[in-house]
């Protein structure tokens, strides 16, 4: 099953689908922010560095799907953020490996998701700290 049709199932299972997507994108940067403090010592500790690969790579991932889901027929976002989106995503990619390779922003990711993550909270009836308990898993 591929992660597009694994992250519509969630969507279809459990709540709204822009609550899910703030509670996935808060989980990620969230793991992101714990890297912070890590990130200069990563190339030196492999545990640092199996952290930091693990928080890039769920952001990655997370944006791969919502890249592939803004390219799907029927999507009702404007085109001009389609294309944003698709931008970011390509975006987050290259500064993910940068950031691997000790010459990326970790921030810079960080501050994407968070204006991400304000815009999808002022689309919501109301605004809640997301739940760990209903933590949103990205298939690997």
């Amino acid at each position: 099953m591929r992660s597009r049709d694994i992250y519509r199932q969630t969507i279809q299972q459990t709540a709204a689908p822009r609550d899910v997507e703030y509670r996935l994108i808060a989980q990620v940067t969230s793991a992101l922010i714990e890297c912070e403090e890590i990130v200069d010592q990563a190339a030196a500790d492999p545990r640092k560095m199996a952290r930091l690969v693990e928080a890039l790579n769920a952001n990655k991932r997370m944006w791969d799907v919502f890249v592939e889901d803004v390219g799907m027929a029927g999507n009702q976002l404007p085109r001009e953020l389609r294309a944003d989106i698709v931008s970011l995503g390509i975006w987050v990619g290259k500064e993910s490996d940068l950031i691997l390779d000790g010459r990326g922003d970790l921030s810079a990711l960080i501050s994407i998701n968070r204006a991400i993550s304000r815009g999808l909270a002022g689309t919501r009836a109301e605004v809640k700290t997301p739940d760990p308990a209903t933590e949103v898993r990205i298939p690997a």
